[in-house]
């Protein structure tokens, strides 16, 4: 089997019809089947997800099981099994545009400096009045952009691509799974079954950077995500929040192995707390949440003698 384009779908205990709704996004792709595979990669469901999906409907589609638990695990599965040049990630709660896979390969074409690769990732709340402010949309891996932007600097933040859809090189995915079998730390960086750390999607990115390649953003690429009313409650919010502050810290250990430093007292850090205690009931909730992470991230690392 020759295929251009691979999908890379992990699920752990995934809404069933949220998953429906994936794929029925995918059979609607206007690349023809016979370019891409599909790969769901069931991460330790409870029930397994073999005999109760049905690909029928695609030429090239399978389902693996992956037993050791996390994210990155799943992704990891998936690119091993996988064999296109080009890798989608899809999670279990994402709508793609009908043509997004096919301007991924072509964006994968006429941009061979690129390495990772995402666009436009739009809401669709179950409950529409939970609609959050546009503030907190980074919180449920939200973006907008009216332009394509790359860059090879890892702190070129607009152009760092995460999220819904995030395309992948090959080269870049292999280039990943040769750092964590040096640095099993970092497959720790991102969700854990009901553990909300973050991370991974940065992760990955970044090593593209480190291999030379660039990131993008493209409002070409659309898509959208499946937003339960569950994960717009404040109390979700916050733990995703403090799941982000955690991962922020263990995140520059992990890449350095040096633990980030506390920001140190100083009269603009007073002010930004004060300012921080101005803002809006959830928006303050949230932010304190995130400090109140990376506090933990610092702790934990001071525990386990990681710290001098």
């Amino acid at each position: 089997m020759n295929v251009e384009l691979s999908v890379i779908i992990p699920a752990h205990n995934p809404r069933m019809d949220y998953l429906q709704r994936v794929f029925d996004a995918l059979r609607a792709q206007s690349l023809s089947m016979t370019q891409w595979e599909l790969i769901v990669v069931d991460n330790s469901s409870t029930l397994p997800l073999t005999g109760r999906l049905d690909l029928t409907w695609h030429p090239h589609a399978a389902v693996i099981r992956e037993e050791k638990l996390g994210l990155t695990f799943a992704r990891l599965r998936g690119f091993a099994e996988s064999k296109a040049e080009v890798i989608v990630l899809v999670d279990d709660d994402n709508v793609l545009a009908p043509e997004y896979l096919a301007i991924a390969l072509t964006l994968a074409n006429d941009h061979p400096f690129l390495g990772t690769w995402g666009g436009c990732i739009e809401p669709e709340y179950e409950q529409p009045e939970m609609a959050l402010p546009q503030e907190l949309h980074p919180l449920l891996t939200l973006r907008s952009a009216d332009k394509d932007i790359w860059s090879n600097d890892p702190d070129h933040h607009s152009s760092t691509p995460w999220g819904a859809g995030l395309c992948i090189r090959r080269g870049v995915a292999e280039g990943y799974r040769r750092e964590l079998e040096k640095n099993p730390d970092r497959t720790s960086l991102d969700l854990q079954g009901g553990k909300l750390l973050y991370g991974g999607d940065t992760d990955i990115t970044y090593t593209g950077c480190r291999l030379g390649f660039a990131k993008g953003v493209f409002p070409r690429l659309r898509a959208k995500h499946l937003l339960s009313a569950n994960r717009c409650t404040p109390t979700y919010l916050c733990r995703v929040s403090e799941g982000r502050g955690y991962s922020e810290v263990l995140h520059g250990y992990v890449l350095s192995g040096a633990v980030p430093q506390p920001e140190r007292f100083s009269l603009n850090l007073v002010a930004r707390r004060l300012k921080l205690l101005l803002k809006p009931s959830l928006e303050r909730s949230v932010a304190l949440a995130y400090l109140r992470g990376r506090r933990q991230a610092f702790c934990d690392l001071s525990s386990a003698g990681k710290t001098k």
